[in-house]
C-alpha cells in the first residue's frame, strides 16, 4: 500500500442572473493507493477557495447550496484526476 499526497487546481464556473462567476479551487489531497484502487474512505482533502467572496457575489444562492455545489465539483475533479491515470477510484 502506498500513500500519495498531491495538489490540484481547478475553477469552478457559476451561471448567476447577470454575470458569470469563475472561482478557483485548490484542493490537497492525501489517499492510499493498492494496486490500481484509490478508496474513497482514505482520501483525505482540504479545499482552499474564497467563499466570503462567492457568498457575496452569489447572492441568489444559500451559504449550504453553495457548499454543495463546491463539494461536487471537488469530488468530480479528484475522481477524473485518477481515472485519467488509469487508477480505478472506489467508493
Amino acid at each position: 500500500m502506498i500513500r500519495m499526497i498531491d495538489k490540484l487546481r481547478t475553477r469552478l464556473y457559476l451561471k448567476e442572473f447577470q454575470y458569470d462567476l469563475e472561482v478557483p479551487i485548490q484542493i490537497e489531497m492525501e489517499t492510499q493507493l493498492e494496486g490500481n484502487k484509490v478508496f474513497s474512505s482514505s482520501l483525505s482533502r482540504k479545499i482552499r477557495y474564497n467563499r466570503p467572496l462567492l457568498l457575496k457575489e452569489a447572492r441568489s444562492r444559500s451559504a449550504a447550496e453553495l457548499d454543495h455545489i463546491v463539494n461536487q465539483e471537488v469530488q468530480r475533479v479528484i475522481e477524473s484526476h485518477f481515472l485519467s491515470r488509469g487508477y480505478a477510484f472506489e467508493k
